[in-house]
């Protein structure tokens, strides 16, 4: 029976114990509503407490008072204290640069905890499934991933619990019609312009379909394996970190015989390294941590630059790690660009743009790493050596990730970064311009993605989006004499 499997995945996980106040995350969705009848179940035998809480996200008005009603009523039916928390999700996607998405998920788990210790709850239970499993896997695999990304929704993981990571979409909805119980439906679940919601409509069905019907089984049983195996490096990194690594005062020393170590576990050590420093994981991808550890091959003085305004710097006997900017409130803050500067490797965020500039005909130089400065700071680049000429513009610009430029065209230097108010790009030879939001709605450019679209910029005018387009101004034509040429990988590019 469904229940005893659920009981039985608690017990392995030791989920639950007596006592506990369980806060349930009540959208009022099949998998919560069923999570929600289980928990009340299993809590008269296990001495736990069950709370729900339901967060009005207000964005799709009247549908969306209609879910708080249900899930409210749902509750008032059973007895079970209910907390209704509004947010301005749109809001705080706008502020914090992030998609509906991301923003939901991000106001969700504050409310949680907020609302977890309020009411003096010890777990926050959630009703994530295998499919939601299986969906997280195939989106991080696509975007580019560690261990840790393939096994992101764990059991367990501080007082976050998943007792329904047993159970996949279809068992969840049949047990509830078996019990004739009602569930809402959210219609944004329909829409295939969220990433998320085209796996679950298109990839999952097809790998069903197609490979192996019991498909979403064994993704869910292989992340439980990635997970043990993440645990396991992750233990063996803070062991390292105690015989390699010295923090200081916003800073960390890494000893120079990390080398002697295998290459996952210095990778791990020094993402500890770096969470340490930064404060948090996220954004903290693996070609940072490639960055962070071929300094060990560099002359010292040599350095990268990293998120969250953070440099690794080779010295003598290893690597420092520390933060290079500060705000005037003294919060330490990420860089909101990088200029381009010359030849050189640029690092920003999770990508990275290789940049080379010379003539039709004449050789190119091969760049080394260049550092990443913000505006008006001062900047060194690696010697860079002479190496094969500039490839054919015209083969290059088939590539979506490998485009070439007519240098002479830009006027206030180019930038990478993300979009800003008043961008605009030229979409006709003539010259005509469109503003960058109406092109990428014309791109079908999903919304929740817009904000993380790379670009290349000069000033406002939009030199190239990259993996979609680039400006008409700009494209090396016959006659073009200095040709600059860029090479983007990491990020969404899966290069």
């Amino acid at each position: 029976m469904i229940i005893d499997r659920v009981a039985e995945f608690i017990r392995r996980y030791q989920m639950i114990v007596p006592g506990d106040t369980v806060l349930t995350g009540f959208s009022g969705g099949a998998d919560s509503v069923l999570l929600l009848e289980l928990l009340l179940e299993l809590s008269e035998k296990g001495g736990f407490r069950v709370q729900a809480v339901h967060v009005h996200h207000n964005l799709r008005d009247r549908e969306a008072d209609e879910d708080a009603r249900f899930a409210e009523q749902f509750c008032a039916s059973r007895g079970v204290p209910f907390f209704l928390y509004s947010c301005p999700v749109e809001a705080v996607a706008k502020e914090q640069r992030l998609s509906l998405e991301e923003a939901g998920r991000v106001e969700r788990r504050r409310v949680f905890e907020e609302c977890r210790q309020a009411c003096g709850g010890t777990k926050v239970a959630l009703a994530h499934h295998r499919n939601d499993l299986a969906e997280t896997m195939i989106h991080h695999l696509a975007r580019g991933t560690s261990l840790s990304g393939l096994a992101a929704l764990r059991p367990v993981r501080g007082s976050l619990i998943r007792p329904l990571l047993c159970l996949e979409r279809p068992e969840i909805e049949e047990e509830l019609r078996r019990r004739g119980i009602s569930w809402r439906e959210d219609s944004t679940n329909a829409a295939d312009e969220y990433t998320r919601n085209g796996i679950r409509h298109h990839v999952i069905p097809y790998l069903e379909q197609k490979v192996n019907r019991r498909a979403v089984e064994h993704m869910a049983k292989t992340s439980l394996d990635l997970m043990e195996a993440e645990e396991y490096f992750s233990a063996q990194a803070k062991r390292l970190f105690e015989q390699y690594a010295v923090p200081g005062a916003g800073e960390v020393e890494l000893s120079e015989q990390i080398c002697r170590e295998p290459a996952i576990l210095q990778r791990y050590l020094v993402r500890d390294c770096l969470e340490l420093v930064a404060g948090k994981r996220k954004d903290l991808e693996r070609e940072h941590l490639e960055s962070v550890r071929n300094l060990l091959e560099k002359q010292t003085g040599k350095y990268v630059c990293l998120p969250y305004g953070m440099k690794a710097v080779r010295g003598y006997h290893g690597i420092v790690i520390r933060k290079t900017k500060q705000g005037s409130s003294g919060a330490w803050k990420e860089e909101k660009l990088v200029e381009i500067t010359g030849e050189g490797i640029y690092d920003w965020r999770n990508w990275q743009v290789k940049v080379s500039i010379g003539k039709n005909g004449e050789p190119a130089r091969q760049p080394g790493p260049a550092a990443v400065r913000p505006s008006g700071e001062g900047s060194d680049f690696e010697p860079v050596q002479p190496a094969e000429r500039l490839p054919d513009f015209e083969r290059i610009s088939e590539n979506k990730y490998t485009k070439c430029f007519n240098y002479d065209k830009i006027k206030a230097g180019l930038v990478l970064r993300t979009r800003e108010r008043g961008d605009f790009l030229t979409v006709r030879s003539d010259g005509g311009k469109k503003k960058l939001k109406d092109y990428m709605i014309d791109a079908k450019i999903p919304r929740e993605q817009r904000d993380s679209v790379l670009l290349v910029a000069d000033g406002p005018e939009i030199v190239w989006v990259v993996g979609y387009r680039v400006s008409e101004k700009y494209r090396v034509r016959e006659g073009t004499e200095k040709i600059i040429q860029l090479e983007v990988s990491g990020g969404y590019t899966n290069e």
